[in-house]
């Protein structure tokens, strides 16, 4: 919050001085008897260092001021008036510059953020396995890298139909404990490269880098005993049904396996 509001307070008093520096400037040339319309030269200094270059503003800078010096009338104090109003517009130039150096730095701040942002909102915050958005971005990236390495690797999904009433037959205690049991269990039955995912509110996946289907369905075997024989909060048994379905892609199969795997995905919904 510190950074925001101190890059903020930044761009307020760019944007004052900029404003108090152009009333200066008009008050040059009316107490001159030179044109007003001269001022137009502060609106395209500002719009060309913002959407054009940072350094364009020294050429319209060196333009305005080549100009103002031949069309000036000569009288006494012309000297003066030209040293102010090439003052102020070095100024502004400088002005349009941190302008738009600031504003550069608070867009990328702000993209960070929402990279942030997204990162965090990909995770589930239920069991804590990345969402299906991650998942399905994690596939990308795993075919990229097939493509790259030729290194096989294996999708899996569990899907625990009784997720769909748990809550509301068991109550959110009872459910948010089964939910702990699951992913704890999950996570030390498989490896710390494998992938979790929850992909929707029954269907959890798994992405097994550099793995054949057989060794993924070892995943399967060790989890399944584990729900059929889940013990509750307070001690009842409670057989929990779940089934699985995996895909082994590898450069053969890679663009029927990936469009499986993606119609499987939507069939969730």
């Amino acid at each position: 919050m510190r950074h925001w509001t101190t890059m903020s307070i930044q761009l307020i008093a760019l944007i004052v001085v900029s404003l108090t520096c152009s009333i200066l400037l008009s008050s040059v040339l009316i107490l001159n008897h030179l044109p007003v319309w001269w001022m137009i030269c502060i609106p395209i200094l500002y719009l060309s260092t913002l959407l054009i270059h940072r350094a364009s503003g020294v050429l319209i800078l060196l333009g305005f001021a080549a100009y103002f010096l031949i069309t000036m009338p000569v009288y006494e104090t012309a000297a003066t008036a030209q040293l102010y109003i090439l003052l102020l517009l070095a100024i502004l130039t400088g002005l349009s510059y941190w302008l738009q150096v600031k504003l550069f730095h608070a867009q990328f701040a702000l993209k960070v953020a929402e990279a942030r942002v997204s990162q965090l909102i990909a995770v589930d915050p239920e069991t804590g396995f990345d969402n299906r958005d991650r998942f399905l971005m994690d596939i990308e990236a795993e075919r990229d890298r097939l493509i790259r390495h030729g290194e096989t690797f294996v999708v899996s999904f569990i899907t625990l139909p009784i997720l769909d009433h748990f809550e509301k037959q068991y109550g959110s205690s009872e459910y948010e404990w089964f939910l702990y049991y699951f992913s704890d269990e999950l996570h030390e039955a498989t490896r710390r490269t494998d992938k979790k995912y929850r992909v929707a509110q029954d269907t959890f996946a798994m992405i097994f880098p550099r793995t054949s289907i057989e060794n993924a369905q070892i995943v399967h075997e060790r989890i399944r005993p584990l729900l059929l024989d889940y013990s509750r909060q307070n001690g009842d048994s409670l057989t929990v049904e779940c089934s699985d379905q995996s895909f082994e892609v590898n450069l053969e199969n890679a663009v029927i396996r990936l469009e499986e795997i993606h119609r499987y995905v939507e069939s969730k919904d």
